[in-house]
């Protein structure tokens, strides 16, 4: 067994990782054994993307695959450098319209490119363990994320995350591999990779503390470091990632007038996870405007509201950030009990959707459900909770391993919850459960049941914790069952629309935005008897929801029953004074 056995006594010198340079025949081994990881990854990725093809997702993009897509377009058509300060993180339409560029603009070749990004993920996932613990860890590791249901997901969708995780996964190697062996060319590499996944993921300036403290402290495996190569080293990797954000923040400086290293969507989204209302996952600004097109404008033109006068977008954040300090400023226990219900959310086994929902897909994957019916988060997160116990005695060594997951859960905490947003967890938690797994077999085998048992002290009441149900599942899932309808609509397949809202509808009978779909498709089918049932329903759960009473106006004229419709236009009217189509049927209905 190569992992070092746990609970053993730290010495002054940290006992290095097994590394493969000593042994030819080994590294050419795990050689093959990394690059069949690759492989796997990329079978079961293509298999997945042919499975989903079908999804009306796929070709038909909605919200930020939608937003994302067109900004590429823009990119690739020779609009560069752009014209406003990055509200979104630019990283990722960069990369799709290099993509496209490079490639073919197509969905399907795009998701292809992702799907390669993400098999490569795997094998240096499977190289970071091998770096950090061992040869046999690092093939668990690799094969784990693998075969993960989740990776598979985000890997097929036209989202940030598969790109996250390849620069994540390329940090975690960069970093075990200097932990054996420094070269000032890795420190560079280090911070430059780090700049790159923060202009991926806004809340990765969060990392940069933690390995900018590591790059100082930490001990490599061929000598102790004295002060001034420590120095150079850290100096090396703060130089990498100023080479990546400096031109960014330069950029921004340039075209939008203020100098914001990454984006200027920080203030909306800590207001969005700290407010009164907060709940821990996403609510709009503005109800009904969850759509990227919607949330910058609503952050704007709230605040100039509130203030009187035009804002800055560095401005517009510094005013949610404002609100948000002091609702935690008034209400310190209300946000400390927001906060433990974010913590427990970021660990708990369901995968809150975006527009897009894991749950949603699997019903197009007989592949995502096998996989998923043996291993999820639910189980991962256990598993690496006994790893983390597993090793605790090599913490020293593995300490940036530690703060990495830990300062990445705070950081999602702060904000709010998605699936995707927590995913930078995975990585770090594959290896701590790639790790345990053959420790947990070498110490059976030697009848070593003092360091099972505190294994399993940590795995069991993990499992029941994040186990928990905690989330309006029924709900969620409901929003994602609609979104699907709502884009079968648009590509005017109607029967499926409506079994979609109809399932939307089951899930979650008491929002009047499911019922209001559900009316709307039942009206352009021409059911206007069902469509006014729904409509009803609707109006009766949000009294001012102004849509529905135009659309139950419309059905009910349909129907012949004058003097209803009559009303509700009137009520349309009286909600919304600008509703010209409400004002028009007056005209025409009115004696």
């Amino acid at each position: 067994m190569n992992a070092q056995p746990c609970g053993h006594r730290e010495t002054d010198r940290p006992q290095p990782a097994p590394s493969a340079a000593a042994d030819p025949p080994a590294a050419d081994r795990g050689a093959i054994y990394v690059s069949l990881i690759v492989l796997v990854a990329f079978a079961v990725r293509l298999v997945y993307l042919y499975q989903i093809e079908g999804i009306p997702f796929f070709y038909g993009l909605i919200s930020d695959a939608e937003r994302y897509d067109a900004w590429a377009r823009s990119i690739a058509s020779g609009d560069w450098w752009g014209q406003t300060t990055f509200y979104q993180a630019p990283l990722y339409p960069y990369f799709l319209a290099a993509v496209k560029a490079a490639l073919a603009d197509s969905p399907f070749v795009t998701r292809l490119a992702q799907i390669v990004l993400g098999s490569l993920s795997c094998g240096l996932l499977a190289l970071a363990g091998r770096a950090f613990f061992s040869p046999r860890a690092g093939l668990w590791a690799g094969a784990v994320l693998a075969l993960y249901p989740p990776a598979i997901f985000f890997d097929g969708l036209i989202q940030k995350t598969s790109l996250a995780q390849f620069l994540f996964c390329l940090l975690l190697a960069l970093l075990g591999w200097q932990q054996l062996r420094v070269r000032a060319w890795r420190s560079l590499a280090i911070g430059a990779v780090l700049g790159l996944f923060c202009l991926t993921r806004e809340n990765g300036l969060a990392l940069v503390p933690v390995v900018l403290v590591w790059a100082w402290l930490y001990r490599p495996a061929e000598r102790a470091p004295g002060a001034r190569l420590r120095f150079w080293r850290t100096a090396l990797v703060l130089a990498g990632l100023i080479l990546v954000l400096l031109p960014v923040g330069l950029r921004n400086r340039f075209v939008g007038g203020e100098f914001v290293l990454t984006t200027a969507q920080m203030g909306p989204n800590f207001y969005i996870g700290n407010n009164p209302d907060a709940t821990g996952r996403y609510r709009p600004l503005v109800k009904g405007h969850e759509t990227p097109e919607f949330e910058q404008d609503d952050a704007r033109r709230l605040a100039e509201q509130d203030v009187g006068h035009p804002l800055t977008p560095r401005e517009v954040s510094r005013y949610w950030s404002g609100l948000s300090w002091a609702y935690i400023r008034s209400q310190p226990l209300d946000w400390l009990k927001l906060l433990g219900n974010k913590w427990l959310l970021v660990w708990n086994a369901y995968e809150i959707p975006d527009s897009e929902s894991y749950y949603v897909y699997r019903d197009w994957s007989w592949l995502l459900v096998l996989l998923g019916s043996l291993m999820h988060y639910g189980v991962l997160v256990p598993l690496a909770a006994a790893g983390v116990v597993l090793f605790w005695g090599q913490r020293r060594r593995l300490g940036v391993l530690y703060a990495l997951v830990l300062v990445t859960a705070a950081a999602v905490t702060l904000f709010y919850i998605f699936a995707r947003y927590r995913y930078p967890i995975v990585p770090v938690a594959v290896l701590f459960a790639g790790a345990a797994l053959p420790e947990a077999v070498a110490l059976f085998r030697a009848s070593r049941w003092r360091p099972l048992t505190a294994a399993a002290c940590a795995l069991v009441p993990t499992a029941v914790l994040v186990n928990l149900t905690l989330n309006p599942e029924g709900e969620l899932n409901a929003t994602a069952w609609g979104n699907v309808g709502s884009a079968l609509a648009r590509q005017e397949s109607m029967e499926r629309a409506v079994a979609c809202f109809e399932r939307a509808v089951e899930g979650a009978p008491h929002s009047a935005e499911m019922h209001y779909n559900l009316g709307l498709a039942y009206s352009f089918q021409g059911r206007f008897a069902q469509a006014v049932e729904q409509l009803r329903t609707a109006l009766r759960i949000s009294p001012n929801l102004v849509e529905a009473d135009y659309q139950l106006a419309v059905a009910l004229e349909r129907l012949g029953r004058l003097e209803e419709a009559l009303h509700h236009y009137r009520r349309a009217l009286q909600l919304n004074p600008d509703d010209a189509e409400a004002k028009a049927a007056l005209q025409r209905l009115s004696p």
